[in-house]
């Protein structure tokens, strides 16, 4: 009589772990073509600059540097652009390296992590002088990217409370640094 509990008890387990590992690991596929990690800077002062460099789904690390008329995103939701939107953003963009792509996928794979951390934005109004630190998901039905904030400064200040985001900030100043990019 002992066995039947043994038997029920290892069959949940069995079939908790079948459940386990059906959840979809993230792909190449997935992020490919997509902006996933962006550093940027902007400057709306008299010298209007917005720089940054950012890392597409397929390895590729890219510079981008505006002067003169300013861009804006279209008006979406707060934390929403189009696909257009970024390619308007980063137009003119250079690529400047590469990264390893199973490294990036690892990455990639705590973005949804770091979007449910708390987001403290030291001054929301503001939008002058400042640079932040970024995480896109893309939504290829709708065609828009969310931007998870990772981390902010200046007038742009701001916090994220996951440790995937500090992961994911780390990696960000780590591909800068092995590809010779400045930035800010």
């Amino acid at each position: 009589m002992r066995v039947m509990p043994v038997l029920l008890v290892g069959a949940t387990l069995l079939l908790a772990a079948g459940c386990a590992s059906s959840d979809r690991k993230l792909t190449a596929k997935d992020i490919a073509g997509a902006v996933v990690l962006e550093t940027y800077s902007v400057d709306l002062g008299w010298n209007y600059q917005l720089k940054g460099m950012y890392i597409d789904g397929d390895g590729g690390v890219w510079a981008y540097e505006q002067h003169g008329t300013p861009w804006y995103k279209e008006k979406l939701k707060a934390s929403e652009l189009s696909e257009r939107d970024m390619l308007t953003k980063h137009k003119g963009a250079r690529r400047i390296g590469t990264v390893d792509q199973t490294r990036l996928i690892e990455m990639a794979e705590q973005i949804p992590a770091a979007g449910r951390g708390n987001i403290a934005r030291a001054h929301p109004e503001l939008e002058g002088n400042g640079s932040l630190d970024v995480a896109y998901t893309l939504d290829r039905d709708s065609h828009t990217y969310t931007e998870i904030i990772l981390s902010g400064t200046g007038d742009l200040a701001a916090t994220n409370s996951s440790g995937e985001a500090r992961a994911l900030v780390d990696y960000l100043r780590e591909v800068a640094a092995a590809v010779g990019y400045a930035g800010q």
